[in-house]
């Protein structure tokens, strides 16, 4: 089975860039799903270490199944990661730009 889904943490979304957003979504939800299950402290503590929108994260949990839960909140956190990735990479472009303009 060497094309398998394997569960990816929030943590791992800047690193999985190469990934398409559907195999992404995917292999996060995964692991949501296993926290719905198994570790839901464990999952509320991601959600606010990771800084998911609280409102949007409590709207995901009251959809109507796990499976419907677990690919809103993997929406949620490949939003929030690509936004931040994002931000980073213009805050970078400002500093350069600025150590450009100190050098001139």
């Amino acid at each position: 089975m060497k094309n398998a889904l394997q569960p990816i943490e929030p943590g791992d979304i800047a690193q999985m860039q190469h990934l398409d957003r559907d195999t992404m979504t995917a292999q996060l939800k995964l692991f949501i799903l296993d926290l719905l299950a198994h570790d839901f402290n464990k999952l509320c503590g991601l959600m606010y270490r990771h800084d998911v929108n609280e409102k949007r994260f409590s709207e995901a949990l009251n959809l109507p199944n796990d499976d419907a839960r677990a690919t809103e909140i993997a929406l949620l956190v490949i939003e929030r990661e690509m936004l931040k990735i994002k931000t980073r990479a213009q805050y970078s472009r400002e500093r350069d730009k600025n150590k450009l303009n100190e050098k001139g």
